[in-house]
Formats: C-alpha cells, structure tokens, sequence
C-alpha cells in the first residue's frame, strides 16, 4: 500500500485559472475562425468590408443598435455603392445588387433552401412561408396553392366589397364633415384582418365595426415583426421563450404578450375545426384555407395542431400586414399628389357612373390609371423589404467570375430592385405614369412588370398575391369614387420607409396616415 507524505500538498485548478482559460482557448478560437473567414474561405474574394467578413456581429449591429434597429438593409444599399454589384454581408452570404440576376436566385426551375435562422425567428418554423428546406416548403405550399388562386379569389368579391361597403358607410355617416380624424392604417388594418381570417377559418372578426377601429392583429403583428430581428441575431430567445409559461413571459417581457395572445387564438380557432366544432365552417358557402390543408394529401403529422397553429399565425399575419401597408401607402401618395387624385377620380367616374353599382375586380383590373396607381404604390411601399436569401445545397452560384459554393447564401431585395435608377428613373418619387402603356424596361424590349417584385419571384412568390390585388383594386376603386378626402397632419413620412422588421417600418414617432373625410 502506497504511503503519500503529509508534507505533500496536491492543488486542483482554481475556478478563476478556468474560466481563464476557457476565455483564452474562445478567443483563441475567434481569431483562427476569423483568419480562416477573411483569407482561405471559398468567399474570400468577394468585395466588402472586413468585419462584415470575419463576423455576424457586423449584421447583428445594424439590425439592432442605430436608429432603433432594423437598419440592414440601408446598408448593404451603402455597400454596393462602394464595392459594386456583388457584396459579401455577413460570413456566410453575398448580396448581388443587379436585376437580370435576381431571377436566376429567386428561380422558378430549382427548389432552394432558405436560412435556419430565419425560419426560427417568428416561433413558427412549420409555417410554409418559414420553411427552409426547399423540398418540404414545396409540399406544404402544394396544398395552399389551389386555395389563392385567382379564380378562387374572384369567388370571394362580394365577400370583400361588402366589408369596403361597410367601411365607406362608416366614413360617410361617422366621419364626413365632421371634422373627426381617420387614421388610414387602422382601417386598412381591421378590413385585412376581416377578409384573412373569414378565408382561413369562415369567421369574421367584425373588426370593421369595431368603434376605433380597433384590431388585436394590429398590435400582435406590429410586435411581431419589431422583435423579428432580436429572434434572428439571438437564436437562442424562442427556445427559451417556449421553455417559459405564457403568463409570466407576458409579465417579463410585455412586448410579447400581444404575440402569445395571437398564437393561443389562432391555436383555438384550428383546434375547432380539427375537432370539427367550427359551425361557422360547416355553414360557410366557400370552403377554408385549412380545409384544404387536412383535405390534402399532406402525411398525418403535417396536419397536426401544432403545424396547423404555425401555419395559421403565417397566413393570418402576412395576409394582414402586407395588404395594410400597401393600402395606406396608394392613399397616402394619391392624397398627396392633387394631380394623381383628379385624374384617377375622373376615370372612375367615367367607368362607374353608379358608385353603389361597384365593377367586379376584373373590370377594375381594365382601368388603366388604376392599376398604374396601384402598381407604383406596390412598388414604393416593397411588401416584403428585407432580404430572402436562397442556398444551393449541391450547385454554385456563378455571379461575375465569383463562384459562390454550395450552401451560401445568396439574396436580392425588393429595395434594391424597386431603386434601381436604370429601370425606375426618379425612383423615389411616385408616378404612376411610369407603368401607362405597356412600358418596357432598359433593354426596351422586357416588360416593366419584370422589374416589379413587390411580391417575389420563384418557388416562393408570395401565394397571397391575388388576394391582396383584389382587396387592393376592389378597396382603393371604392373609396375614393364614393368619398373624398384630405390629409390631416400627415407628411410623407408617415409612409417612408425607415426601419426594415421584415415590412417596411416608418420611423417610430409617425402616428399614421391621418385624414380628414369631406
């Protein structure tokens, strides 16, 4: 048996020597990476600033910090005039600003995959709007598809012109020469809110008679979308977030609670019709968005609660926000500008004499100065702003002599797009003139429209596109040939795209599209 002598001491390693050591071998190991990123990765060679390369905290920055956060987007514009058509952003991805590019990224002939990070952030990662993997998204979007197709849209006209019949009988018996302040978004937001949720689960909210117009989807995804890019940069929030009750995430963290609150009743209203106790469904004269889905020949766990809950805050919560925006920025620009405002009021008058007779929505479509109006508020207004990065997962990218390897990531925007002087001269400025007869793009020889992607391109176009036009055409054709209006208060502002939280933001002081109705 081995003696140890008392005189021998044995030290174990002191809590302090470890965790400097372990801030020694971390630091050790971000300094490699960062040697590894800037100098021997595949992307080396791509221009753009050097911190942007070596670390994500160079994005992370910009969405969070300057001006509130969400300031991104802005930048990379910043890079591009710097560097040129092709910019590396952050580690991992390259933004190409150059629009004969932007189809062979956003394809219709290959199924790409999209980022984890930002199938993550929403807390809705089985949503088909969220879904990374291209494979996957191709079959969920399947079972949507036939649901917004535009025939299928046109069947819910009358729907959509009741609730706008609503709304104008509102301003004009509530509001008309009474000096009483309108705010645009909030009407938009509680007519959005109406429509989406009667075509996802033949429910009507009735947010339209609400007395202030009031929506609960108008706060939960306004927070939604201004927490979008803390979830992103900081992965590590929603499973935390889920690991938490509901109620005291609410009590810590109040931003959330208008969130927690949309999910538990968008869970509710799918559980209904799972366990087939939605009379509503059962008496509606047009068959549900999630019909579809359980009707589909998805494979029984893409029909759960839990998928269908996170598909249904997607669809409630795009088909609402989006559509908002859009409307209030025609109106604000239309009001704004006396000329636009005669000439498209003479030509409804001209093509609705009876202004209680309202055309159906492809009638509206064949009004020239119309539909120039709403394609230029389309275009100003983005829909979605922030970048959609698509990966390759077995074939390079090739851009200019750059060979961007798989699993890059590689993105356009509608910013950059809807900005670029060659196609849209005085971009910033709105003119619905630019879209009159049949305009082509700079070659002369590409339809404008193909510069317009407001929507989207590829696999991945926006599926709620022919339902947002015919609440656009069917609303703005309405208003302003049975009402007239005038700004109060309001400055272009209140429409200027300021923060990118996914949709494009104002500046946070901006009370809204304000009006007074005549």
């Amino acid at each position: 048996m081995a003696i140890i002598p008392s005189n021998l001491k044995i030290h174990a390693p002191g809590s302090a020597s470890l965790i400097i050591t372990a801030l020694l071998l971390y630091c050790a190991y971000g300094i490699i990476l960062g040697i590894y990123r800037l100098w021997f990765s595949p992307l080396a060679k791509v221009p753009g600033p050097w911190l942007a390369a070596a670390t994500q905290w160079y994005e992370t920055y910009y969405e969070i910090v300057p001006g509130g956060g969400g300031m991104f987007t802005k930048k990379i514009k910043q890079l591009h005039e710097k560097y040129g058509p092709i910019v590396r952003i952050n580690p991992n991805e390259v933004h190409i600003d150059d629009p004969e590019y932007y189809e062979t990224i956003y394809t219709t002939a290959k199924q790409y995959d999209k980022l984890v990070s930002f199938q993550e952030r929403f807390n809705m990662p089985r949503a088909t709007f969220m879904t990374a993997d291209g494979e996957v998204h191709k079959h969920r979007r399947k079972a949507l598809a036939n649901f917004f197709a535009p025939s299928k849209m046109r069947a819910q006209e009358q729907f959509i012109q009741s609730l706008v019949d609503t709304i104008t009988h509102r301003m004009k018996t509530e509001y008309s020469g009474q000096n009483k302040v309108l705010v645009l978004n909030d009407v938009f937001g509680c007519l959005a809110g109406d429509v989406i949720t009667n075509l996802a689960f033949a429910r009507s909210y009735k947010l339209i008679e609400t007395e202030n117009w009031e929506s609960p989807f108008t706060i939960a995804v306004t927070n939604l979308v201004h927490t979008s890019h803390w979830t992103t940069q900081f992965g590590w929030i929603i499973p935390i977030m889920n690991c938490i009750p509901d109620r005291i995430t609410g009590a810590l963290a109040p931003i959330f609670k208008p969130i927690i609150d949309f999910r538990l009743e968008m869970e509710s209203q799918v559980g209904e019709i799972l366990a087939g106790m939605n009379k509503d469904v059962k008496e509606a004269q047009h068959r549900t968005v999630f019909q579809d889905i359980i009707d589909s020949d998805l494979p029984p766990q893409e029909v759960s609660l839990l998928r269908l809950q996170n598909e249904a805050v997607s669809v409630v919560g795009a088909g609402f926000e989006t559509t908002r925006w859009a409307l209030t920025v025609f109106c604000y620009h239309v009001l704004a500008n006396p000329s636009i405002n005669k000439r498209l009021r003479d030509e409804l008058k001209d093509a609705i004499p009876d202004p209680e007779q309202m055309p159906s929505w492809a009638a509206l479509q064949e009004l020239p100065y119309l539909s120039a109006c709403i394609e230029e508020a389309l275009r100003v207004g983005y829909g979605i702003v922030q970048r959609s990065p698509r990966i390759s997962r077995h074939s390079a990218f090739e851009y200019n002599g750059y060979v961007l390897p798989p699993g890059t990531g590689v993105s356009s925007d509608a910013y950059h797009m809807h900005h670029n002087e060659a196609i849209f001269p005085d971009s910033h400025t709105f003119k619905p003139e630019r879209w009159l007869g049949n305009p082509k793009g700079p070659d002369s020889e590409k339809p404008l429209s193909r510069y317009h992607v407001a929507f989207g391109r590829g696999t991945r176009v926006c599926l709620g596109m022919a339902m947002a036009k015919c609440e656009i055409f069917i609303t703005t054709a309405s208003i302003f040939r049975r009402c007239d209006f005038e700004l109060f208060m309001t400055t272009q502002d209140a429409v200027a795209f300021h923060h990118d939280m996914v949709t494009p933001q104002p500046a946070y002081d901006q009370k809204g599209v304000r009006i007074l109705v005549k």
